[in-house]
């Protein structure tokens, strides 16, 4: 059972950075490579080892760099090829990992590619994307009834040729058309360019969404509004015949090759919805496919032991050893976690204790550790496409209806890092941000929470180093501990690895409990409250005494 046996990405917790939102170093408003280099030292003092970044290519930015012109350069806004590679150094000499955002499904609509390929129907770039006619009478209605993630058709037309082109997401972004060899070719090029410079791995955008029907049927009616952890359906589709398809899966052992070319090993983690027997078979029939794909299941958990200790065990079913699963509380297209908690940070400190000592690949999306929360944003004042979209139709009431945001601008705010002008995150005071900070910047951020042990923040610290140097924590199995009438309040886990044992306990109750445990002898490793002394706080009875939402790690010695 020896370390050498896991690969990197096995052990690792990720970062999140949103490029634009992090670090201003220019001054324009606008986070950008410089200013992530001059915060690299912050980010490895917190104890993440690999940081994911949104894309920085460049773009027109309608989406923010998910709607690509040119996968082989640095959009200006955010530097240049320079600052990348000084990036990718500063990171290695750290002994950081970095993985790239690679937005393989489509291109802008102001990618040479596209321009070509919209230009006359001879063009050699016509078959690059999805071009089909439309339906009679006259062909002015689109080729079939599928619509976008976002809603509406999933079809433009354009007049100069006569024919609709198709788009998964947005009018401004068109699918590539994998089924020409020459697209996959040249995106396969794309992510061996950067592979070459030495990244270390690839998030891959919606990659569920890479094939579409061959036949292009039209898809089916469902009655769902939104989408689940259990099924695609949403506004009223089934999205059959665009998400999901056998080929897709395929696709995925491809990719699996293409970066099994190089040395050291290096880490695919995939965009990926449906149920998990679905995202079960992206990782391949004999773990040939992704390195792992995000599992979405936390984001929408309700605060509640025993309904968290389901999710596990669902998970840990689905994707046992040697799978890897991974655990996400939030990205740049949801809702902030600690927002659902309704900004109670010790609910935050224990759940950053579960994610952290569990088996698989945590992801920590920029903010979190210090308790950033969503901003609101009037849909009339959004930067996001989808709430650009969304403020042109009098729904202003439907998010609080669905109980989600209409913009994700409200998880997409500037890094708090002091409580000065812009909190810090530009080197300009008097510029205006690209996204408006937080009322709450003066008390939370970086600087105040590193001042005091008890933050959030701290909490954070503590437990990265705990799992950066714990095997157990990191790849150990994991076993239940049956804690009967107390399995309501309290979630108790094993994590186990050779002789090393490890036992975690998280009250979920706002309430002081007792509970039973085995008859170990045990060493204190973390809590996450100030209370709790060095010592265990035992009953007569030899139960043990949990605080209020406190979450303990305890080593029981052999």
């Amino acid at each position: 059972m020896e370390d050498e046996k896991h690969e990197w990405w096995e052990k690792t917790v990720v970062y999140q950075i949103y490029p634009r939102s992090f670090k201003d170093n220019n001054g324009d408003g606008i986070g950008d490579l410089k200013g992530i280099i001059e915060k690299l030292d912050y980010v490895q003092e917190l104890g993440v080892e690999t940081v994911w970044f949104s894309p920085f290519f460049k773009s027109p930015q309608r989406d923010h760099g998910y709607d690509i012109t040119d996968f082989y350069d640095i959009a200006p806004e955010y530097g240049d090829m320079n600052d990348f590679n000084t990036l990718i150094k500063e990171m290695h000499d750290r002994g950081m990992k970095i993985v790239l955002d690679m937005v393989l499904n489509h291109t802008s609509v102001d990618h040479p590619w596209f321009i070509e390929s919209a230009s006359s129907k001879d063009n050699p770039k016509r078959d690059w994307y999805i071009w089909r006619d439309g339906r009679k009478p006259g062909g002015k209605k689109p080729p079939n009834n599928w619509k976008q993630m976002t809603g509406g058709c999933a079809w433009t037309y354009y007049e100069n040729t006569d024919q609709w082109v198709y788009h998964h997401f947005l009018p401004s972004m068109i699918d590539l058309n994998y089924r020409n060899p020459e697209v996959k070719e040249e995106m396969f090029n794309v992510m061996r360019f950067w592979l070459d410079k030495g990244v270390d791995g690839f998030r891959l955008d919606i990659l569920h969404a890479i094939y579409e029907d061959e036949k292009l049927r039209n898809d089916k009616f469902s009655w769902h509004v939104l989408p689940s952890n259990k099924r695609v359906d949403v506004l009223f589709r089934k999205h059959l015949y665009d998400l999901n398809l056998p080929e897709t899966y395929n696709f995925a052992l491809e990719l699996r090759k293409l970066v099994d070319e190089y040395e050291p090993s290096r880490f695919l983690v995939a965009e990926v919805f449906g149920s998990m027997e679905q995202i079960r078979k992206y990782y391949g029939p004999n773990n040939d496919g992704v390195h792992a794909c995000f599992l979405f299941e936390f984001t929408s958990t309700k605060f509640n032991a025993i309904k968290y200790r389901k999710v596990i065990q669902k998970i840990e079913y689905y994707f046992p050893t040697p799978l890897t699963p991974t655990y996400v509380y939030g990205n740049h297209d949801l809702d902030r976690y600690i927002f659902r908690l309704k900004n109670n940070i010790n609910k935050a400190k224990l759940l950053a204790t579960l994610q952290l000592t569990l088996r698989g690949i945590p992801f920590i999306y920029y903010g979190e550790e210090i308790g950033m929360s969503n901003v609101k944003f009037k849909l009339k004042e959004s930067q996001d496409p989808v709430g650009i979209k969304f403020s042109k139709f009098p729904i202003a009431q439907l998010s609080a209806i669905l109980g989600v945001s209409l913009t994700r601008d409200v998880c997409r705010t500037p890094m708090q890092w002091d409580h000065g002008p812009n909190a810090g995150f530009s080197i300009n005071a008097n510029v205006k941000p690209w996204l408006r900070i937080a009322d709450n910047y003066k008390t939370i951020n970086v600087e105040t929470e590193k001042k005091d042990p008890n933050s959030l923040l701290n909490c954070y610290k503590a437990l990265l180093r705990i799992r950066q140097s714990d095997i157990t924590l990191q790849v150990g199995k994991i076993e239940f501990l049956n804690l009967g009438k107390q399995n309501k309040n309290c979630l108790a886990y094993f994590r186990k690895y050779g002789k090393e044992n490890r036992l975690v306990l998280l009250n979920f109750s706002e309430k002081e409990i007792s509970i039973p445990v085995p008859s170990y002898d045990f060493d204190m490793i973390f809590s996450t409250s100030p209370k709790r002394s060095t010592d265990l706080l035992m009953t007569k009875e030899n139960d043990l005494k949990l605080f209020p939402l406190e979450g303990i790690i305890t080593k029981i010695k052999n």
